[in-house]
């Protein structure tokens, strides 16, 4: 547990253990001079998967700040692209991360020069990349936004439907829904 005192400096933990699973959460919370709670939000452990998707909105003076990190033993290449509310894809870019290691940004700071938007932001990678996002209006309140992976809800589904040839119908609709999702998410 950290209480938070002295200079900010980014990071992030990795905890092993031969016990079992840990699973653990964060709480990121900002105060006035005064010592009152000005925003707060929890953010749960992240699971590093290969391609992941959030939530994007830098309209109205919003930005979205999101962090990744490699927990491999390797260095992975990730990346990310920027979708508009129709999925389509406004830019792209790529970025080398360490083993070990982590990155930190705001979509403005990794797109600049692009237009106000509501969309996505995949996050693709061959090795898996853990993230985690927050959503800031202009105020400075901020909320969680927990990155998803909708592949995790299709994939069980299309190896459940094709162990089933009287589905065949159903079979073709999760196919296409599996690749909608690769366009999206």
């Amino acid at each position: 547990m950290s209480s938070g005192t002295g200079p900010y400096a980014g990071g992030f933990a990795k905890v092993e253990t031969t016990a079992g699973t840990v699973n653990g959460t964060a709480i990121f919370s900002e105060l006035d001079s005064a010592g009152n709670l000005i925003a707060e939000a929890g953010v749960p452990a992240g699971s590093a998967v290969l391609r992941q998707s959030i939530f994007v909105d830098t309209v109205g003076g919003f930005n979205v700040g999101v962090a990744y990190v490699n927990p491999g033993a390797s260095a992975a290449n990730v990346t990310l692209s920027l979708l508009n509310s129709a999925a389509a894809p406004v830019l792209s870019t790529t970025a080398t991360i360490g083993p070990g290691n982590h990155k930190a940004a705001f979509v403005t700071e990794l797109f600049p020069g692009t237009p106000a938007l509501t969309g996505s932001m995949q996050i693709v990678s061959a090795s898996p990349i853990a993230a985690i996002a927050l959503r800031f209006s202009a105020s400075g309140v901020f909320t969680t936004l927990p990155p998803v992976t909708l592949a995790s809800l299709i994939n069980p589904a299309m190896e459940w439907l094709q162990q089933r040839a009287w589905l065949t119908p159903l079979t073709s609709v999760a196919r296409l829904l599996g690749a909608f999702q690769l366009s999206i998410g």
